[in-house]
């Protein structure tokens, strides 16, 4: 999916694409929020951002079919790269109680691309982000072990090693 020297670029946290990078204020604003938006304009659907990406190469957030607050939502985890016009999807819960929210993070064993969407929700989720510019990751992509030479910058919320293209594209930083 992306060359060595794009993968090492990604793993320094240094943009691949035109238009985007996590010291732009723009990248966030212009490629994110607008797919985020239209995610939110589907039919009975609620986002809640996770991060903008001040902590991470990336965006987050937790998409669901229903307005409701309440514990055990089941829906869509979302991540839009800073760095490059790619994408993540993968499912889960998120726990809501009031104005708190717990998240899941999305494994990359556990990524959803544009053919394992099932429902008609996913799908519409899917297409927006397509639309917005972004290619969903795949499995095999996500799982791909990174080359030599090439870790991710900082550390991964995820389960450990962090040494697949997916941590790479999706790190963290305190």
């Amino acid at each position: 999916m992306l060359p060595f020297s794009d993968l090492k670029k990604i793993a320094k946290w240094k943009p691949v694409a035109p238009g985007f990078g996590r010291d732009e204020a723009n990248t966030y604003s212009l490629k994110v929020l607008p797919i985020f938006e239209e995610i939110e304009n589907l039919k009975g659907t609620e986002i809640w951002v996770i991060t903008d990406g001040s902590l991470s190469n990336y965006a987050s957030a937790f998409v669901h079919d229903g307005k409701s607050d309440f514990e055990g939502v089941q829906g869509l985890y979302v991540y839009l790269s800073l760095l490059a016009p790619i994408a993540a999807i993968g499912r889960g819960n998120a726990t809501a109680s009031g104005t708190a929210r717990g998240y899941c993070m999305i494994e990359p064993a556990a990524v959803l691309d544009a053919a394992s969407l099932q429902s008609a929700f996913e799908k519409a989720v899917g297409h927006k982000i397509e639309s917005g510019g972004y290619k969903l990751l795949s499995v095999e992509d996500a799982t791909t072990e990174l080359p030599i030479g090439v870790e991710p910058y900082e550390y991964c919320l995820n389960t450990e090693p962090w040494n697949r293209v997916f941590h790479a594209l999706f790190s963290d930083t305190d």
